[in-house]
């Protein structure tokens, strides 16, 4: 039977975040993850030439964790412009970001989104957001998005055709029901960072990470079957026993390997889970030049939101083609049938051309956000420790990829005070 100091179930960014803070520390550790790479739901397939997200995904620079953790350069990153297309009537009309983008100033202030006094009051949830520090942010008094939306005056026009596609996009819900912190935390990140995607797709972020990590300290491929104390049984027959045990995986697989010992975490353990479905086409050429978000507006039909990839980072694409992702709120049983009420949507925006894009792929995201209603984020920063293990994710913080980092850096410096050993240099962001 093998033995380390540290072992830690799953390879998402969480458990490399973690797995990061104990390698600086010299602790002995091993990371077990069950497929064939790290990254979790950060993944990128390649194919024909095309770059591929398991959904559509965006790193927020602003956020504190991935600013401690990632190299921004060497990840080659590429921003989407500040703004959005949306779909009204039979056009669509840019909302830009003023602040970021001054040329996009009366195309905002002249587009059917709302009024003008809608996006005045921009600025004031701007400057709401951004006020005092996250700590102060996540303590706030919390209602849902909708009821915050409505109590800073936004009128139900600028709710339904700008923040219903936007933030449903983010929260992967279209009812608002969201906390307002996280209106507040995201509204804070998009103000003070770039949305932006690495030249060789997202999965290059749980890439950079693991390869800071001592290399015999991964094992890929490898399932942990059953959890009896501090030993795991895995799925080759072998056996790991551990001092600290790290459970880094989603929600309902940490219950799976818990068993009965979940009892009491049942509140955090059996959050529900928003779902997303992601669509991809092969263009001959961009159906339009911006790099900016296309929101679906108040328009019936299938599309939340779609981007040109290759528009923001041309390596999503082989020369002369472009990339187009869709995002579908929810899972769509049947694929053929949901591909075909996209394709008649984006004839309708785009013209017949539309009809001759070539269908890349689908990716059907049951777990993709975890509940952020208030109730869930009661408290927005869970404790790490429970039942005397350890546990990680972003369904312990914020729904993101900063939630997922920063909740792998606490469990660590968890680790480190309980084994006597002083700080690493990346500590969580205070909370």
């Amino acid at each position: 039977m093998q033995s380390v100091d540290v072992a830690i179930v799953g390879g998402g960014v969480a458990g490399l975040a973690c797995a990061l803070q104990l390698a600086e520390r010299q602790v002995d550790f091993c990371l077990l993850e069950a497929t064939d790479r790290c990254g979790g739901r950060v993944r990128t397939d390649t194919v024909d030439g095309f770059l591929l997200d398991h959904g559509f995904q965006v790193l927020l620079t602003a956020y504190p964790a991935c600013q401690r953790l990632l190299d921004y350069a060497a990840l080659d990153l590429h921003a989407f412009e500040a703004g959005a297309m949306v779909r009204c009537g039979q056009r669509f009309a840019v909302v830009g970001d003023p602040w970021r983008s001054p040329s996009r100033l009366w195309q905002t202030m002249t587009a059917p989104v709302g009024s003008l006094a809608d996006k005045l009051r921009i600025q004031k949830l701007r400057k709401i957001a951004c006020r005092g520090s996250l700590q102060q942010l996540y303590q706030r008094p919390q209602t849902s998005t909708l009821v915050r939306l409505r109590e800073l005056g936004f009128s139900e026009r600028m709710i339904d055709h700008f923040f219903r596609p936007w933030l449903g996009g983010v929260f992967l819900e279209r009812q608002l029901a969201t906390s307002s912190r996280m209106l507040e935390f995201v509204f804070r990140m998009f103000s003070l960072g770039d949305a932006a995607i690495p030249a060789g797709g997202m999965q290059q972020i749980p890439l950079q990470m693991q390869s800071r990590l001592p290399g015999t300290t991964v094992r890929l491929n490898t399932t942990v079957q059953s959890v009896q104390g501090r030993t795991l049984h895995l799925s080759d027959g072998n056996t790991l026993s551990c001092r600290q045990l790290v459970l880094a995986t989603e929600a309902p697989a940490a219950k799976r390997l818990l068993g009965e010992r979940a009892g009491d975490l049942s509140p955090v353990l059996e959050i529900p889970f928003n779902r997303v479905t992601t669509l991809y086409y092969a263009a001959d050429q961009a159906p339009f030049a911006d790099r900016l978000l296309v929101l679906g507006g108040a328009e019936q039909g299938p599309i939340n939101n779609l981007a040109v990839l290759s528009n923001v980072a041309a390596g999503y694409a082989p020369a002369d083609r472009a990339l187009v992702s869709i995002s579908v709120l929810g899972i769509d049983d049947s694929v053929d049938s949901l591909e075909a009420e996209v394709r008649t949507q984006l004839t309708q925006w785009f013209g017949r051309v539309a009809n001759d894009w070539q269908f890349l792929q689908t990716y059907s995201i049951p777990y993709a956000l975890p509940d952020q209603t208030p109730t869930a984020l009661e408290d927005v920063v869970k404790p790490c420790q429970h039942s005397g293990l350890w546990l990680c994710g972003d369904y312990l913080q914020t729904r993101s990829l900063h939630g997922a980092m920063d909740s792998g850096l606490r469990a660590a410096s968890g680790i480190l005070q309980t084994l006597g050993l002083p700080p690493a240099g990346n500590d969580p962001v205070p909370s």
